[in-house]
């Protein structure tokens, strides 16, 4: 994967406030989401607003609930609608290359002995596993209607049929090396 810019946090920001407005919480729980496909921290999202209503895309206000603190809503503007749309429009035009910092140790793991890198390979297989259930909750029509998801799912779920693949290759590496060293015992 490739670095996320600024320009699209700026997209994600203005474009979860296109659909509707919200408080702080809302949006940090938004951002944590297993299918974002980047990572926005709560500070770095504060900062992110913080610019983004300084440059007049976004406002906020506060609203009380009863006895509790106020909180900030945040919503976008009109220049933040239009902003958004320049971003989306240059943003579908663009393409970067995906960069995979995970694939650079998978070139380098016939270096290790083929033992270790089949326990390696299952623990990273379990982790993978974990995260494509984490995304398994999205219905086929919200991943329909959000392809930036879907397409995040599949790239997962490609990932994980790979690792599969290399997993059991190590397994019949291993148990032809087991096999070998049984027959010359005897």
């Amino acid at each position: 994967m490739t670095m996320s810019t600024i320009k699209d946090k700026y997209l994600l920001l203005l474009g979860i406030l296109s659909s509707h407005d919200v408080h702080g919480y809302q949006l940090n729980q938004m951002l944590k989401l297993p299918a974002n496909v980047i990572k926005i921290g709560k500070a770095n999202a504060y900062q992110l607003l913080a610019r983004l209503e300084k440059k007049g895309y976004v406002k906020h206000k506060e609203v009380r609930t009863g006895n509790r603190p106020p909180k900030l809503v945040y919503s976008i503007t009109n220049p933040g609608k239009e902003e958004f749309n320049r971003i989306l429009r240059e943003r579908l035009t663009e393409f970067e290359p995906f960069e995979y910092p995970d694939g650079v140790s998978l070139n380098f793991i016939g270096l290790l002995k083929p033992q270790e890198t089949l326990s390696l390979l299952r623990k990273r297989q379990e982790r993978l596993a974990n995260h494509c259930k984490a995304l398994s909750g999205f219905s086929d029509e919200f991943r329909a209607s959000h392809p930036g998801i879907d397409f995040f799912v599949h790239q997962v779920k490609l990932e994980n049929e790979l690792l599969n693949k290399l997993v059991k290759k190590y397994q019949i590496t291993e148990d032809i090396r087991n096999v070998r060293k049984q027959r010359s015992k005897k």
